[in-house]
């Protein structure tokens, strides 16, 4: 089970980064940040993996492997929204953070979905990634505007943001070719 050992080297450089023992980095919030998303991947993982024990351990198990991606969901909202951003900023941020782990796990989830199904394996699987990407890019254009203070640029990228599941969606009912499963 490498996904534990790599969980364990995880939670202990959150450890490590949270006492803040020597300052080994110069982003801090970056590095908390990125290591809580991929300590809520290898949670998310550990909890589907506890679904296919046997029924006692099962059931225990998921429930606490739920509430650890609750918890390192709220960590990430905690870090990410500091004391000194504004409170627009405040609220672009939380819209970004919901917005990307909707885009996040509907991707997961689609991509899953269509290994599961796929008869032919067509070759199709990168459109449903192309909503993360454009996220991705809508992001950093925000940040940039942001940066800039113009306002109009960040309002109107945070609408497009807003709309990008819904994208994710009509993807996927494009991908198969027979509009959806």
């Amino acid at each position: 089970m490498s996904f534990l050992l790599i969980g364990v080297l995880i939670s202990s450089a959150l450890l490590l980064s949270s006492t803040n023992l020597k300052n080994w980095m110069s982003r801090r919030r970056a590095v908390m940040n990125t290591l809580l998303i991929v300590n809520g991947f290898l949670l998310g993982y550990g909890t589907i993996l506890a679904k296919y024990l046997e029924r006692p351990f099962s059931t225990s198990l998921s429930i606490i492997g739920y509430l650890l991606v609750v918890c390192a969901i709220i960590c990430i909202y905690r870090t990410s929204l500091h004391d000194e951003l504004s409170t627009n900023a405040k609220v672009l941020h939380a819209i970004n953070i919901t917005i990307g782990i909707a885009l996040t796990a509907g991707t997961l989830y689609f991509t899953y979905i269509f290994f599961l199904f796929s008869e032919d394996g067509n070759g199709e699987i990168w459109k449903l990634f192309v909503p993360l990407v454009l996220y991705g890019i809508a992001y950093v254009i925000q940040m940039k505007a942001i940066g800039v203070q113009r306002k109009s640029i960040v309002y109107t990228v945070a609408v497009i943001q807003i709309l990008m599941p819904v994208v994710l969606l009509l993807l996927w009912m494009v991908v198969p070719g027979e509009g959806g499963l």
